[in-house]
């Protein structure tokens, strides 16, 4: 296939996803409130532009199979009436052209006699309202059983997807009346005459809106150049001594300059984001599925779906969507007749919404089903919160295991998922009352709003959305045997930041301040040195070196040159209820610590190193490559260990550690290889140059860094 077939056949694919989701919800509402023949006209132009776009590019089978479909529609514009009916046969056909559109083989023959069988029923002399079969043909691929269906992925070159359709609706409420996506030109009629409902203007105007598609990748590194020209400004007002260093004329331009970098960031950001429809379009069908499959009635609205988030965190939340509205219908939604029993409509109602806090989203999936039974809600009680309580790993209140539920991974795995991009996940339930499930995540990974706080030599940053207030640790009392705080009249738990984060520093000073953190439903009281202000940070990944450490998001480079790491907010909140039951560590007397010398060419990498060996109780010297390294050796004898990548200028690693092992008084100097070369013969290179310790990058962790220092000077 040709570059150009092969752009065709991406155009076509992208253009059949939105009609197809178009028809769903169009047949979704004609199944739950009738038809009219503008519903008739708007499937018949979205199957009939699918079956001719499919055959033009010679997909046969969607052509064929669309066909099929196109006329039942016909045959059902003729008569001027849509039997709701005939909802479930083309809801299936559907299925089965996702299917296909996505390159996926499916059989279409079975799919095709269910519509023929239809088509013959609806034409029978005297029958007004055929009855289409309820179960899957028997041609039909086992995969297309009721099941929250996995979301494609939004194509990563929609950066400014065109505004929704103008299609009439039926009178009354649609299942989910915000999840439709967009449409492309419309098609024609089988005689060549564009429908009635079609204007010059309107393709015009279409035309006007077509997207431009970037790839996804072209934009990230749009972004990382803004990034590192937000640093590069940083770095220089820092080395200029500030602000108020320079004359008013030069802070002028360094203002503008700021404005226009801003300018930059945000709509490099903007880039990046896609409205939430993108996966919450095909929800209506999955939960439709799952309730006919557990017996049940459930309709379901989507409110806030324009709400635009960050293209990583779409492509990663419709699991956690799928999950929430899975355990929603399978055990929050009860069956019709208990429904009526307790006085409530016979159709459950689930609900996803949307609403922008900022630089934040809130998430809810609400159903109005039975709630948590009385003796979870002591529980949660007992234990302090009910998001505690139902996200813990393997919990599941399913009396038994099916294929559906059981199995205790859904609100674990959401958990997980939101603490993950910096977020938080709360449940909020009682008894017969239903339950709520917010879900606060970030508008923008790449951009996040912390507050930077310092621990000895290490600075670090919590996300602001979890920080309730600052605090001064004055008078504390005694909770459970440990320390707590008074604040605003509850004893919250307190502990040193250190502590938390299994790092190592010089004791606090009197009246330190301390960050009142809120996550996980909990709050607690982290105490550092000193709180150095908010901060919007452009988060970096901590990538495969720093891959292995648990409980950060990333970290951000600060002007002066700093990394600060940025943690969980729920690992300082649950680190502090847990350390409420250990005995409080003895405090060991000052000592010096040796002091490490990190050598390393790229910037990045380098501070990271210092930030984790310094939060460890290291002091730190660095160095750009092997010939700057031994200048600083040979200056500075109270160094007790090297640190050093291979590939370097001037000077690799291999040859630095070499000229070590050939000076006498630092011959028997401790050297640790961090490297990406993970090789048998790299490794076997390192140590027969005389490292002591050879480190791959991919298999690399904080824990095993610091416990290969600890090891090699003996502290």
């Amino acid at each position: 296939m040709s570059d150009l077939d092969d752009e065709l056949a991406d155009i076509f694919r992208q253009e059949a996803v939105d009609r197809l989701d178009q028809m769903d919800a169009g047949l979704l509402a004609v199944e739950s409130h009738g038809g009219s023949g503008t519903d008739v006209d708007a499937l018949f132009r979205h199957v009939h532009t699918i079956k001719g776009a499919a055959g033009m590019l010679g997909f046969d089978d969607i052509r064929a199979l669309a066909h099929a479909a196109e006329d039942i529609l016909a045959s059902v514009r003729e008569a001027g009436a849509f039997p709701p009916e005939l909802a479930a046969p083309l809801l299936r056909a559907t299925v089965i052209l996702r299917a296909c559109v996505a390159g996926a083989p499916q059989p279409v023959d079975g799919a095709i006699a269910d519509l023929t069988a239809t088509m013959a029923a609806l034409s029978a002399p005297g029958t007004d309202a055929p009855r289409a079969p309820e179960t899957t043909a028997p041609d039909a691929p086992q995969d297309t059983a009721p099941q929250v269906p996995e979301a494609s992925p939004p194509h990563a070159s929609e950066v400014n997807p065109p505004a929704p359709p103008e299609v009439s609706r039926p009178a009354g409420p649609a299942p989910a009346p915000a999840a439709l996506a967009p449409a492309g030109p419309a098609g024609t009629a089988p005689g060549g005459t564009p429908p009635a409902s079609t204007a010059p203007a309107r393709s015009t105007s279409r035309a006007r809106e077509r997207p431009l598609r970037v790839p996804a990748e072209k934009i990230d590194r749009l972004l990382d150049v803004v990034g590192e020209l937000m640093l590069f400004r940083g770095q220089t007002i820092h080395a200029m001594g500030g602000d108020a260093e320079v004359s008013p004329e030069f802070a002028d331009l360094l203002a503008s300059g700021g404005r226009m970098l801003s300018d930059l960031r945000d709509t490099a950001i903007s880039m990046r984001t896609l409205p939430l429809t993108v996966i919450t379009r095909r929800l209506p069908v999955a939960v439709r599925d799952i309730a006919r499959e557990t017996g049940k009635d459930v309709e379901l609205i989507v409110t806030g779906a324009e709400t635009e988030l960050d293209r990583v965190i779409l492509e990663s939340l419709h699991d956690p969507l799928a999950h929430l509205l899975s355990n929603a219908v399978i055990h929050g939604i009860e069956p019709p007749a208990e429904r009526e029993r307790a006085g409530k409509a016979a159709r459950g109602r689930l609900e996803i919404r949307a609403v922008p806090h900022g630089n934040l989203v809130e998430i809810v999936v609400s159903d109005d089903g039975r709630g948590i039974s009385p003796e979870i809600q002591e529980r949660a009680a007992r234990e302090g919160s009910l998001t505690e309580v139902l996200a813990q790993p393997g919990y599941s209140t399913a009396p038994e295991v099916t294929d559906r539920a059981g199995r205790g991974v859904g609100l674990d795995a959401v958990n997980s998922y939101a603490r993950s991009l910096g977020g938080s996940l709360e449940v909020r339930s009682e008894p017969g009352h239903g339950m709520e499930i917010r879900l606060l995540l970030p508008l923008a990974l790449a951009l996040l709003e912390v507050l930077l706080f310092r621990r000895g030599r290490a600075v670090f940053g919590v996300p602001l959305s979890a920080v309730e207030e600052v605090v001064p640790v004055t008078e504390t009392l005694m909770l459970e045997g440990r320390p707590a705080l008074n604040v605003r009249g509850q004893a919250l738990p307190v502990a040193d930041v250190a502590e938390l984060l299994l790092a190592e520093a010089p004791p606090l000073r009197e009246r330190p301040p301390a960050l009142v953190i809120s996550a996980a439903g909990r709050r607690a009281v982290a105490v550092c040195d000193a709180v150095l202000g908010e901060h919007e940070a452009l988060v970096k990944s901590l990538g495969p070196l720093f891959g292995g450490i648990e409980g950060y998001l990333g970290a951000a480079i600060l002007g002066d040159g700093r990394i600060a790491l940025l943690i969980e907010p729920p690992v300082l909140t649950l680190r502090a209820k847990r350390a409420l039951r250990m005995p409080a560590p003895a405090v060991a007397g000052p000592a010096a610590a040796p002091k490490i010398l990190v050598v390393e060419d790229s910037f990045t990498v380098r501070e990271l190193q210092r930030s984790i060996l310094e939060a460890g109780g290291y002091p730190v010297v660095t160095a750009r490559d092997g010939r700057d390294a031994l200048a600083v050796l040979d200056a500075d004898p109270e160094i007790s260990l090297v640190v050093t990548d291979v590939d370097m200028p001037r000077l690799n690693g291999l040859e630095l550690t070499r000229a070590i092992r050939a000076i006498d008084r630092r011959a028997s100097l401790p050297v640790i290889i961090i490297t990406s070369r993970g090789s048998q013969e790299d490794r076997r290179s390192g140590i027969e140059a005389g490292a002591d310790a050879y480190m791959a990058k991919p298999d690399f962790n904080q824990q095993a860094l610091l416990a290969t220092v600890e090891r090699l000077v003996g502290r």
